[in-house]
């Protein structure tokens, strides 16, 4: 008896546990989460999903990647519910779509161009191919502002829009179908290793290139 009572408590248990996580789920807010690549990046949505956070707030999430001006698009249309595409996003705000900022994960964007060693200088990307998310998102404005500082037009170059990862960009370079690519900072760090160049931090060097001149003293 004692033994029979003991694998009834047992089962009792098992099954109060398995109705307490049913119950948990069936109250868990879905939600779905655009990026638009899974990269260094975006390491706080795949953490939060990781450790549980989500679900500590009673949210079930799902991280689904799409390019910035297709993630808002889709959010606009309620397809999904938040998205990381924020140079997208405020660009869609300020020609009046509404929507919100509600956090920035870092100061500033984080976008590198990685190039063929052979391309040394922006005047060299002329007639080249560069990889891209999506024409017209934050990395496709910052390599044309790039380009367009250091001489050339947006026509002078070729925009390729190629997947977000970092590795299968860096092969394009090695392998010829492109001659340079974006990249986020751990891309940036591997193509140094593997022999290419990083020739610009393009938030920064955008932001440089906007700064007025200072007169000297004796102008």
């Amino acid at each position: 008896m004692p033994r029979v009572g003991t694998t009834r408590l047992i089962a009792l248990l098992a099954f109060l546990a398995f109705a307490a996580l049913a119950a948990s789920q069936a109250r868990a807010e879905q939600i779905r989460t655009a990026i638009p690549q899974a990269t260094l990046n975006y390491l706080s949505v795949y953490v939060a999903e990781g450790r549980g956070f989500f679900k500590e707030e009673g949210l079930e999430n799902e991280t689904i990647v799409i390019g910035g001006p297709l993630a808002i698009a889709a959010l606009l249309s309620g397809d999904v519910d938040y998205s990381g595409a924020g140079g997208s996003g405020m660009r869609a705000a300020i020609k009046g779509a509404p929507l919100k900022a509600i956090m920035f994960q870092t100061e500033k964007m984080t976008w590198y161009l990685v190039a063929h060693p052979s391309i040394a200088k922006v005047s060299d990307l002329k007639g080249k191919k560069i990889a891209v998310s999506t024409i017209g998102d934050s990395q496709d404005r910052f390599t044309t502002q790039f380009i367009e500082r250091g001489g050339l037009s947006a026509k002078d170059v070729i925009r390729i829009t190629m997947g977000p990862n970092a590795a299968a960009r860096n092969l394009a370079i090695k392998s010829g179908a492109v001659q340079a690519a974006v990249v986020d900072p751990g891309g940036a760090v591997v193509a140094e290793r593997e022999g290419l160049r990083v020739l610009a931090d393009l938030p920064r060097q955008t932001r440089r290139s906007r700064k007025t001149p200072r007169r000297s003293k004796g102008g």
